[in-house]
């Protein structure tokens, strides 16, 4: 009986066809879910590193060793493991960033992507029809009254936006100088993780965190990090806000908004800062059409939450023209967003 291939041979390079290639585009949900599993069951951590099978896995995580096999080889197959001869698999620099105990680790990010936003996205068609947010109908109440009233799932949020904002403060200070600064003012920076990297990096600074009061609460106990050389004040960015800082900071803020709302938002920094400060955005920015673009593919993500967008560099700058302010430089960095600097124009 004839083959296609000899045995050991590899499989020749095949252009897909338009069909196949939007099946693989539909399918692309199956390696990202066996990802989840993975973090899910704390796989990563249970990897030796010098290779583990999937028998020796499944002992420890108490789970069935053939269909364990099966995801292993999946995770194989996109780059997050790399299987040995002999059946013996090792996680890859990517597969790396599972282990909990990683200074890179996304785990709680990959739980907050397929037990939050993945049920979240099953409102998108609605929210198309409607042009409004799914929260409500998936949810059953506006995003943060649902989180407050859902321990659970808020401390799924938190803790998932946490993790990757730590990756993506490594990324905003090595694009970003903040050596010749003095007080930094961090306006609506959550639980204080992105002012934590910060003052840890530079001991000649102090801050000041500007939120609200659960997100104080939180900065107050440390969940973002030590917070030394911090004041903490319980405020509104939508409200007057503290003078006398060399650099303010709206780090994934705007995103939230419409252009009215965040307009107002700069009309108060710019109320707060001298002539000779600063003012950085940091946000996501919609890239060049038709390219890939973890930009776009986020900014439904605020669709469905809220009123908020994801905007290009020319559309910021804009915004800032009305607002009294004027772009100064943007930087990109080695995450999702990139920083803008403003000034008083």
């Amino acid at each position: 009986m004839p083959t296609c291939l000899q045995m050991g041979s590899r499989m020749p390079e095949v252009s897909l066809t338009p069909p196949q290639q939007m099946i693989r585009l539909l399918v692309g949900f199956i390696p990202a879910r066996a990802i989840y599993t993975a973090a899910k069951l704390d796989l990563a951590d249970q990897m030796d590193a010098a290779g583990s099978t999937a028998e020796e896995l499944a002992q420890r995580l108490g789970v069935d060793a053939p269909a364990l096999e099966r995801v292993l080889r999946t995770l194989s197959s996109v780059g997050v493991l790399h299987e040995e001869n002999g059946g013996r698999f090792t996680l890859t620099e990517i597969g790396k960033t599972l282990r909990t105990d990683s200074s890179v680790s996304i785990r709680d990010y990959a739980l907050f992507v397929h037990e939050f936003l993945s049920e979240l996205f099953g409102g998108l068609v609605g929210s198309v029809r409607s042009g409004k947010p799914a929260v409500e109908a998936v949810f059953g109440a506006p995003l943060y009254t649902y989180l407050q009233d859902s321990p659970d799932k808020a401390s799924l949020f938190h803790s998932g936006l946490s993790n990757r904002g730590r990756i993506e403060a490594r990324a905003i200070l090595d694009a970003y100088s903040f050596a010749n600064c003095k007080l930094i003012v961090d306006l609506g920076g959550g639980n204080g993780g992105f002012l934590s990297a910060i003052l840890s990096e530079h001991p000649n600074l102090s801050g000041v965190l500007v939120e609200r009061a659960s997100a104080i609460e939180a900065a107050r106990e440390g969940r973002g990090g030590p917070l030394p050389r911090c004041e903490l004040i319980e405020g509104d960015f939508f409200q007057s806000l503290p003078p006398g800082g060399d650099v303010y900071v709206l780090k994934r803020v705007l995103v939230d908004y419409t252009d009215q709302k965040a307009l107002q938002i700069l009309r108060n920094c710019l109320g707060a800062m001298r002539p000779d400060n600063r003012l950085l955005i940091i946000e996501p920015l919609s890239g060049a059409i038709n390219e890939p673009s973890l930009a776009r593919l986020m900014d439904l993500t605020y669709l469905l939450a809220g009123t908020g967008r994801v905007r290009s560099q020319e559309e910021h700058s804009s915004l800032l023209q009305r607002a009294g302010l004027r772009l100064q430089k943007c930087l990109p960095t080695h995450s999702d967003v990139s920083v803008l600097e403003a000034v008083s124009a």
